[in-house]
């Protein structure tokens, strides 16, 4: 044998040189500090495991042990499974905040945690703090707390205003709700104006409405008429109040007048769209 396989098996013998049939390595951990038998701890098992604070045999969250630790408006027990039961409502919890009645920990559970202010929905809110908070419709007004908002505000109801008119989700300087009107129309919030011609109207009145898909158009003057192409008798069927037959085939329709904006003949009274308008 020569120098060199000698040395080659010396050291296979003394590194251990695994064979080909021998086992994997174990890698389930082994012993450790786990509390079930000796193996590595699982939260949600239902037995209270070393680093466990609780263990409800579940892993939801919000139930009194989440993630294994008990929440912190809860006691639990150390029975396997724990059972865990909310604190009373008003016990501190988190430094400074509090326990409601349903266990959660919060800012406030009624006005007297919130220094002047008011407490909705388990948070504080103040009428004063720049910020629409709270139950307020706008930045510190409207609501049941705050005071009333001026034209022109963000409304759920007319009590949220001072000009008692909530309309298209602002208040608004009249009831403003007749078809096509609107206080939602850009560059005059409040006002209860005309929406613009040719444009819909989604909600007026009791649950009426002037819409396109239906063949209708607002006419720019407070009303809601046939849209322009539809089939008519007489003006005051359309929105244009121009009911004509311009193709000459015996079927009137709503149509625009000369000056009008168009893209295709049979819009104009006329029968004639010349550059987009339009024309004699």
């Amino acid at each position: 044998m020569t120098l060199a396989l000698a040395l080659g098996a010396l050291m296979a013998a003394l590194g251990g040189c695994p064979a080909e049939n021998d086992p994997p390595p174990d890698t389930t951990g082994g012993a450790g500090n786990g509390g079930s038998g000796g193996m590595a701890s699982s939260c949600g098992d239902g037995v209270l495991d070393m680093g466990e604070t609780c263990d409800d045999g579940n892993n939801a969250d919000g139930d009194g042990c989440s993630a294994c630790a008990v929440d912190a408006c809860y006691t639990c027990d150390a029975n396997a499974p724990s059972v865990c039961t909310p604190k009373a409502a008003g016990d501190a919890c988190e430094d400074t905040k509090i326990c409601n009645a349903t266990g959660q920990c919060v800012e406030c559970i009624d006005n007297a945690q919130c220094g002047g202010g008011y407490c909705f929905q388990d948070a504080c809110a103040s009428c004063d703090d720049n910020t629409k908070n709270g139950d307020e419709t706008d930045v510190d007004c409207g609501g049941t707390h705050c005071g009333l908002c001026d034209q022109g505000k963000t409304c759920v109801a007319g009590a949220d205003c001072t000009s008692t008119f909530c309309a298209d989700g602002v208040c608004c300087d009249a009831a403003c709700d007749g078809a096509c009107l609107s206080c939602g129309v850009a560059g005059a919030i409040g006002e209860c104006n005309a929406i613009p011609k040719y444009a819909e109207d989604p909600s007026y009145g009791m649950g009426e409405a002037c819409l396109a898909s239906e063949g209708e158009e607002c006419s720019g003057a407070g009303t809601c008429g046939k849209a322009v192409g539809q089939e008519c008798m007489t003006n005051t069927d359309c929105a244009t109040l121009n009911c004509k037959d311009p193709e000459m085939d015996g079927t009137k329709a709503c149509v625009k007048a000369n000056g009008e904006p168009c893209s295709a003949a049979g819009e104009c009274a006329s029968n004639n769209c010349m550059d987009g308008v339009c024309a004699m």
